[in-house]
């Protein structure tokens, strides 16, 4: 009812601070995707939503670790430099030895073979000699018996991948050699992108005087990617703001959250967080955040909009410590909700009282070779340069003074 709306609008008392406005996004969204079975192999990059646990051992069989000959211990007599036995076959990799080692017999080996039958340890090739049909070992016992024994590396019912994992190459070998061939992974969070100005046109497009290329597509959609995200991109809309809200509502229907960037400031264009009042509920606007300070998070029929600035280093910061939460929690990813890394100033830093600063980050080694971060100086909300140069982003607290090189900042990487 838009009545209803225009109370709650009218009624509402949102965050001012980052802090307060990311433990909103915590208390107050909930998780809005299901899960879904996929082919191992096309499962890189998504999320467990089911933890993993071992069918099978790994390895399957007792396998030689070395190249060498396998032999029985109990033929080893430890007083003599060398022990003469009988070579009675031969094992490589994927063609066993089809038959067992009796009393004196030695069978030579490569690596990754089935241990013979009866054979307990593999000597070294270089700690052997052979003449035709006899090899001469000379073993030591209390020496590694170069056997990799079944369930050595991974145990039938062994647990080895939590749920919430997000699976990268390292993952997908130890899938593929347990024989999983599908895996319940979360389905992708769905992000409508939309930019909004009547300067904005796509790379490659005539300029005109006063209009710019689109820069904030690209990094919102690459840094949406890299969360995991299905991003629906809507390209450009001028400041219409009958054209913004048909595309907002369409998207609404379809998606499990909107996010914009553009048209959300306090000029007679930035009518985005109007919109939002109009269709919805503006949960907050503007926190004491520089830059990223016009941003803005409400609903379109009940489909969450996050809306960022149109300058495109505000943009970026503001996603950072805003978006990069609020993905987490609709998309039920807890590592994206914690406090980044906490890392040690390479440098003394200035604050200010007021407002949090975001200044972009670059890493380095300290004295001590641990990481530390080293803060870029203050730049305009629209440096692209000082947002391509940085690694992340730091947070610098609201206080008067001067923070300490080895004091802690939170860093938050894109």
């Amino acid at each position: 009812m838009p009545g209803a709306t225009e109370d709650r609008n009218a009624n509402a008392a949102g965050p001012t601070s980052l802090e307060d406005a990311v433990e909103f996004i915590r208390t107050t969204y909930s998780p809005v995707v299901g899960t879904e079975l996929v082919n191992v192999n096309g499962c890189e990059g998504r999320r467990l939503a089911t933890a993993i646990v071992s069918v099978s051992d790994l390895p399957y069989f007792p396998a030689a670790a070395m190249d060498g000959f396998a032999i029985r211990s109990a033929d080893i007599d430890e007083r003599k430099p060398l022990v003469a036995l009988r070579i009675s076959g031969f094992a490589s990799a994927g063609h066993p030895f089809s038959g067992g080692l009796g009393p004196g017999e030695a069978c030579a080996i490569s690596t990754g073979a089935v241990v013979p039958v009866g054979a307990d340890r593999i000597v070294p090739s270089e700690d052997c000699k052979f003449v035709g049909d006899t090899v001469y070992v000379n073993a030591d016992l209390k020496a590694k018996p170069h056997i990799r024994e079944p369930g050595e590396d991974v145990k039938t019912g062994q647990s080895l991948l939590k749920a919430g994992t997000r699976l990268g190459p390292r993952h997908l070998g130890l899938l593929h050699a347990l024989q999983f061939q599908t895996v319940q992974v979360f389905k992708r969070l769905c992000v409508a992108l939309i930019s909004s100005g009547d300067e904005l046109r796509e790379a490659g497009d005539p300029l005109s005087d006063g209009q710019i290329i689109d820069s904030n597509r690209p990094y919102l959609r690459a840094s949406l990617q890299a969360l995991g995200c299905e991003v629906l991109d809507l390209g450009i809309i001028p400041d219409d703001p009958e054209r913004i809200l048909r595309a907002l509502v369409g998207a609404a229907r379809n998606c499990d959250l909107i996010v914009t960037s553009g048209s959300a400031s306090i000029g007679s264009t930035d009518v985005m967080s109007k919109l939002i009042r109009r269709r919805g509920y503006l949960e907050f606007w503007r926190l004491a955040l520089r830059p990223g300070k016009p941003v803005g998070l409400g609903d379109i029929d009940d489909c969450p909009i996050l809306s960022l600035p149109g300058n495109p280093f505000a943009a970026a910061a503001a996603f950072a410590f805003v978006g990069r939460p609020l993905v987490g929690r609709l998309a039920d990813d807890d590592s994206l909700l914690d406090d980044g890394m906490w890392l040690p100033l390479m440098d003394d830093v200035p604050c200010r009282r007021g407002v949090a600063q975001i200044r972009g980050a670059t890493l380095g080694l300290r004295a001590d070779r641990s990481c530390g971060v080293t803060v870029q100086p203050a730049t305009g909300s629209a440096n692209l340069a000082a947002l391509a140069a940085s690694e992340g982003f730091a947070l610098l607290p609201d206080l008067d003074g001067t923070l300490s090189a080895g004091d802690l900042v939170r860093f938050v990487p894109h």
